[in-house]
């Protein structure tokens, strides 16, 4: 039976990986711009004799927003199936503990003092960090352990995030800055070059080793204090050092794209469904499917219309329908 579920699992795994090569390569074939298949093999193969537009279009504009895409839909993913596992609930999703929120706080701020481009990133990533900081005093000085409180004290501070992005926007220049920080708010690719891609490479490769290497404790940790304890697990140092790692993998992809909802709750669902619940498994399955949800949806989000559809507009529309399908699959009860 054991056998079975592995050749199962790694069924999964290949079919994900032929996938997301697909997927991959239809993002730097398909947009507003029309590429033909043969100029593409011409340009993969190091031909000479290529349509400088084309390779123009697919190195410097298509290839680096695909890949912060596929990185992005990885952080957000794993953030959200570590997060649930943790935190023993289904529903939680990376923007919980203020993370996300506290990165819309940075890049508003930015905006505002008027730094543009690599800067609001810088700007987002730090803010997204401490709002995190601030998330982990407050559970802290109410002097209880419980992942409930940790999740409360989120709550509260991404009402107050959220309240500041509100004041940012009402002091915002409505001629220039309010459009931004509203474009910037409802997620995009668009603005995306290489050094995008030198930067969120590292920190998710990073972000992600680790995780897997302590696949095996979060298991454990999941279980609860008691129970880790019991096991031999240090849980405290565990369970800080896992929130450590999600907070940057969460904020560092946030800062790269906007704030983008429905991949940290839809991705780590759709992964339990065909592995069922197991960091162990399921962690590469989540890495594989983000990858290729977030890429479909910049595909679509820069395809279809004239201009660029927010991508909290997509995952939003597309997420949903994925979202009841769940529902209807676990006939209502999300935790079975």
């Amino acid at each position: 039976m054991e056998r079975i579920r592995k050749n199962k699992v790694l069924l999964y795994l290949l079919i994900s990986v032929f996938l997301l090569l697909i997927v991959f390569i239809l993002g730097l074939l398909i947009g507003k711009y029309k590429i033909s298949i043969l100029s593409f093999l011409n340009i993969l193969t190091g031909q000479e004799n290529v349509n400088i537009t084309d390779k123009t279009v697919i190195m410097n504009i298509r290839l680096p927003r695909t890949i912060v895409a596929g990185l992005v839909g990885i952080g957000l993913a794993v953030s959200g199936l570590i997060y649930q596992e943790v935190f023993q609930n289904k529903l939680v999703s990376p923007d919980f503990l203020g993370v996300s929120s506290g990165a819309g706080v940075g890049a508003c701020i930015a905006i505002i003092i008027g730094i543009t481009g690599i800067g609001i990133c810088f700007f987002s990533f730090g803010f997204g960090i401490l709002a995190m900081i601030l998330t982990l005093l407050l559970s802290k000085s109410f002097r209880n352990n419980s992942p409930t409180i940790l999740l409360l004290s989120g709550i509260i501070v991404s009402g107050l995030m959220d309240a500041l992005i509100s004041f940012i926007k009402f002091l915002a220049d409505s001629d220039n800055q309010l459009g931004e920080i509203t474009y910037w708010l409802l997620g995009s690719f668009s603005k995306v070059t290489i050094k995008e891609v030198y930067l969120i490479f590292p920190i998710v490769f990073i972000c992600i080793i680790t995780l897997f290497l302590i696949r095996w404790r979060i298991n454990i940790v999941s279980l609860g204090k008691e129970a880790a304890e019991n096991k031999g697990l240090n849980y405290n140092i565990y369970m800080l050092l896992i929130i450590i790692v999600i907070t940057i993998l969460t904020s560092v992809s946030v800062s790269f794209c906007g704030i983008v909802g429905w991949i940290g709750l839809v991705v780590p669902q759709i992964v339990r469904l065909l592995v069922g619940r197991n960091t162990v498994k399921s962690i590469l399955l989540t890495i594989l499917v983000g990858a290729i949800f977030m890429i479909i949806c910049d595909i679509v989000s820069r395809t279809f219309t004239f201009s660029e559809i927010p991508l909290s507009a997509v995952t939003g529309f597309l997420g949903t329908p994925i979202f009841i399908a769940i529902l209807f699959i676990k006939r209502g009860n999300i935790y079975d």
